[in-house]
């Protein structure tokens, strides 16, 4: 009897253990979703919203990548320790740490360099879960990836340090610190006299591709090109007077990149009625003062959704989805730049006369035929209408 009782009470506890654990790991699965994941609207009116505008969301192949394929573990004891430590989201969720979007934008920065820490730390394990080197196929990948992932395979990079912000927006900071460089207003006016000569009082640029738009741009990437000046690395006649420590020390680089990075430029102007031109009070050099400050580059020509297609294959990954550029990987933003001058820096990558990112990109722009390199700065000239 006793053993009879000792064989059920075995089975018992055997059955509450595969219930225990189903149940465990059924709720587990079930906070492994993606309705789970958006099912608060911090992340449902933020990050699901660009989520959804990402080709981890839609693409061709129809193959879906939802938050917990990127965000959680596939293994065994690093999910339930990611799991654990989702305890603290929870915590932040209950406090209203970033239930406004304001809220969220400012804790965007930090946000970000958590997970690109995590991501480096693990050798962007979850990516490997869909993108694995040893299986890459680098002659059916775009021309500028298959070199970029040729190296990456030989310097032992791992995905994340190219790959932030390709789900995601990047913080909308000048720095991955959330700080806008400080600079002395009435120091940046004084060297902006300088450089108003060629770029224009605004930094606009001129359509002619003479000089380009420096207006808007990140302040680290203006910063690196003038120490190509300075270094002889990049050519432009115009600028050797300029491009030295004395007539421009490291203090007044800082000073004059802050102050253009915070140029905004509208690119449209308020329609004013022919009769309110006429009334008394019309400020006419207001107007005209603003109608200088604004930038919309003209419509270049050709095929737009073709170069739309190849862009968006060659270019997005770094310049971004629309041409923005990358802040944290200093790439420059196309979108809003002078057709004219981006044809001619295309001419010089292609000449060697200048370096995109590697010597090696010359012999990759060459490829590129006239009437694909139109059609890119077709769709280019139309993002910002």
């Amino acid at each position: 009897m006793n053993n009879k009782r000792t064989v059920w009470g075995s089975i018992g506890l055997i059955l509450l253990g595969v219930v225990l654990w189903g149940g465990f790991n059924t709720a587990m699965e079930a906070t492994n979703t993606l309705s789970f994941c958006i099912s608060c609207h911090e992340m449902h009116d933020n990050v699901y919203q660009e989520y959804k505008t990402s080709i981890h969301f839609s693409n061709p192949s129809g193959v879906q990548a939802a938050c917990p394929d990127c965000h959680v573990p596939r293994e065994w004891i690093p999910k339930i320790i990611r799991k654990i430590q989702a305890s603290n989201e929870v915590y932040h969720w209950l406090k209203g740490t970033i239930d406004t979007k304001e809220k969220f934008e400012a804790r965007r920065p930090q946000l970000a360099e958590h997970v690109w820490k995590v991501m480096k730390e693990t050798d962007s394990r979850e990516c490997r879960n869909c993108h694995n080197f040893s299986v890459m196929d680098l002659k059916g990948q775009a021309r500028f990836a298959a070199r970029i992932h040729k190296d990456a395979m030989e310097q032992g990079k791992t995905c994340i340090d190219c790959h932030k912000g390709i789900a995601h927006h990047l913080p909308r900071t000048y720095t991955t610190q959330a700080e806008k460089p400080k600079y002395n207003p009435e120091d940046a006016e004084d060297i902006m006299e300088i450089c108003a000569a060629c770029h224009g009082i605004y930094g606009q640029g001129t359509p002619d591709g003479e000089y380009p738009r420096l207006a808007g741009m990140n302040p680290a990437y203006l910063a690196k090109q003038l120490e190509a000046f300075k270094a002889r690395k990049r050519i432009n006649i115009p600028m050797i007077p300029f491009a030295n420590d004395r007539e421009l020390p490291k203090e007044d680089v800082r000073t004059i990149t802050a102050y253009l990075a915070g140029i905004d430029l509208p690119t449209h102007i308020e329609v004013v009625e022919e009769e309110a031109t006429q009334q008394e009070g019309f400020d006419a050099l207001g107007r005209l003062e603003e109608s200088k400050r604004t930038l919309n580059i003209p419509h270049y020509p050709g095929n737009p959704d073709a170069g739309g297609r190849l862009y968006r294959k060659e270019c997005a990954t770094c310049h971004g989805k629309k041409g923005e550029g990358n802040r944290v990987l200093t790439i420059p933003m196309l979108t809003g730049q002078h057709s004219k001058y981006l044809l001619r820096q295309i001419g010089k990558f292609r000449k060697g006369k200048r370096v995109h990112d590697d010597p090696r990109d010359q012999q990759i722009f060459q490829q590129f035929s006239e009437t694909e390199i139109a059609d890119i700065l077709a769709w280019l000239s139309r993002q910002d209408d």
